[in-house]
This record gives C-alpha cells, structure tokens and sequence, in this order.
C-alpha cells in the first residue's frame, strides 16, 4: 500500500475538518478495492460516525432496521485489543458470519467484508475505523491489512481531536478551544502560542511555557521530543505524541501535536498546528493498543511496555514471547528511546498514571 505524504496530509486536515474524512477514505478504499470508509467516534461529550456516502447510505439503514444493535464486530474487535488493522476471518469464524443477522444484511446490501482498527485513549475516547468490501469481492487479504499499519498512529491521533469536536466543521479556533473539553493550544508557525483554552493554561507554567523563542515543556526529556516533533512538521516519520512524566502536582499526560494542514488553515489561520493534552490518570495499566497508539511503538514493543508496567521480568517477558532476553532488552530500550524515559521507573509511573520514584530496578539492565 502506498502511503504517501498527501494522504498524511489528509488525515491531520481531517481531524479539524471532518469533510476531508471522505477524501482519507477513498484513497485508502482504492487501494485496497473497498467500496468505502468509515469513522465511529465516542466520548464523554460525543457519539458518531462520518462516512463514505455509499457506505453512510447503508450504515443509516443498518441502524434504522435495527441491525446496528446486534452488530457483533465492534465488541469482538475491542476484545481482542490488537494494536493494528485486523478483518473479519481475524475475528469471526465462517460459520459464525454466516449465521450472523448483521453480517447477512450488510451482504444483501452489498457490503459484508471489512478491515479495522479501534483506538482508544486513556480518558475513555474511543474511535473505530472500517473499510468496507463487497462480499463478492472476498475478504480483505492479510497483506493489505498489513500494510494499513503504518497509518494507525497518524489515525489515531486526528480521530480524538475529531471526536472531540463532534465530527462537525467548525469556523473559529475559539470556538474549538471551547468545545474540545481538553487542555488544547494553538501554535504559530515560531511556534509560540497563538490562542488557549482555559485547561491549558491550567498548565502554565508548572508545566507548560510559552518562552520568547518557542513553547516549551519543564519536563526536559519531553520538551527535547517536542522540540524535534516541532522541528519536523513536514516530516512523516516525526514523534507526534509526547509523554509527561507526573509531578507532584500534576499527573502523567500525554501531549500530542496535530499539523494543521489543507483547509484546516481556514479554521486555524496563522498556525502550524495543534497542541492537546490527555491525562493518564487511572491507577490501571492501559492497554498494549493504547500504548502503541499513543507512542508509534510497534505491537512487540507495547506488549514489553505493557508487561514491564504490570511488574513482568525481562526474562518472564521473552519466555512469554519466545524470544531471548536480549531481544527483549532490546525492544525496552526502544521503548526507552520513543517514550522519551530513561528508567523502568518512569516508564511505570507514566503508565500508570503516578510517578514513582525509585525502589525499582532498570530491567533493561537486569
């Protein structure tokens, strides 16, 4: 699957204008021979989706027949936590779709095969992505739902400012800032602030600081991952999710920068891009999709981070995985280097939502 620079493009414009969902749809169903996209989002303040229109026509009928309601995809799927793209003989035996009510209608409509991936946040937002097949047409391959990977992170991070803002364009950054319900700021192409919302300036300056030169994080290991995320607009590969460790007075949160791009400038002018902030504030572990979501990790790497976070060796770990304990060691350290810690500790504190402070041994060096 080719993922070029436009469709990342899209994607991050889509997350402010929702309109440009239909274009991120499209060029992925080409690729992959799906007659079109979907986006379901939730949260604390929003419920619903955005669609192709072949596929809006068909999932307003599913939900007005009643099918939506013994729809069994979206439980299946979020039970099986996977970090990535999955379909449905990933989820569903034969049997089992042919003998399913929901998956008999979406046939008869001319739909039935799908590839996916739900994101999930740690506030509790969560977003399902879907392209749709005709039956006809056979089930999406396991290549191209490999190759559908790459774009997860990228999705993940427009749908939750998308889902936030009700899937609906809105026309002044104000505005926005108002609805989201998140410590949300607007930067300039200096990347000094332009515009904020009251939650975040609740963070300034314990841990936020707009300086004369640029905005800034205290934590320094997060500011550096933000200065290169800032530096690197343009580049795909650049971090766009940052953690921050807790303080005393502040929990572990996560900052994410979303571009401004396309005609996202006619809602944002003068910006280069968006800067919210999720808090990890559950005493529970979040999941290994969270992880990787929210830190480009691969699905290995989220499973080590995971596992380190519930109190797991290295050596417990490989065994688990059947690899070596250097390869895990390995995958720690990476962790180590996206995440931007240094410690086990820290890794765990960020995780579960309360720094801890030592009485932890490294286990990259164990």
């Amino acid at each position: 699957m080719l993922i070029s620079e436009r469709l990342i493009d899209d994607i991050y414009e889509a997350a402010v204008v929702p309109d440009k969902w239909l274009d991120v749809f499209d060029q992925v169903g080409r690729q992959i021979n799906s007659i079109g996209g979907i986006l379901f989002a939730t949260n604390r303040q929003f419920s619903g989706y955005t669609a192709s229109p072949v596929l809006r026509r068909i999932y307003d009928d599913f939900i007005e027949d009643g099918y939506a309601a013994l729809n069994p995809r979206p439980q299946r799927a979020i039970a099986r936590n996977y970090p990535g793209f999955v379909g449905d003989h990933e989820l569903f035996t034969a049997d089992e779709m042919d003998q399913d009510p929901a998956y008999s209608y979406l046939r008869r409509k001319g739909a039935g095969w799908c590839a996916g991936t739900v994101v999930q946040a740690p506030g509790g937002d969560l977003a399902i992505f879907s392209w749709e097949k005709k039956f006809s047409d056979g089930a999406v391959s396991s290549e191209a739902i490999s190759a559908l990977g790459p774009l997860r992170p990228h999705l993940a991070r427009a749908s939750l400012l998308s889902g936030r803002l009700g899937l609906e364009r809105v026309k002044a950054a104000a505005e926005i800032l108002g609805l989201i319900g998140l410590p949300c700021a607007v930067l300039s192409h200096s990347n000094r602030i332009l515009a904020t919302n009251t939650l975040f300036d609740l963070l300034i300056p314990q841990v936020v600081q707009d300086r004369p030169c640029r905005v800034a994080l205290v934590d320094r290991r997060a500011d550096a991952m933000l200065r290169e995320s800032l530096s690197q607009l343009d580049y795909q590969a650049s971090p766009r999710s940052i953690p921050i460790i807790a303080a005393e007075e502040t929990p572990a949160s996560i900052i994410h920068v979303v571009p401004v791009r396309g005609a996202a400038h006619d809602v944002f002018t003068l910006a280069s891009c968006v800067l919210f902030v999720t808090e990890v504030s559950s005493p529970a572990i979040v999941s290994a999709q969270v992880i990787q979501g929210l830190f480009d990790l691969t699905p290995a790497e989220a499973r080590v981070a995971r596992g380190i976070a519930a109190g797991a060796s290295v050596q417990a770990l490989a065994i688990k995985a059947g690899v070596t304990v250097g390869t895990i060691r390995q995958q720690l350290k990476s962790v180590f280097a996206k995440t931007g810690v240094s410690r086990q500790a820290e890794l765990v504190g960020m995780l579960v939502g309360s720094a801890l402070r030592g009485g932890t041994k490294d286990a990259a060096h164990e």
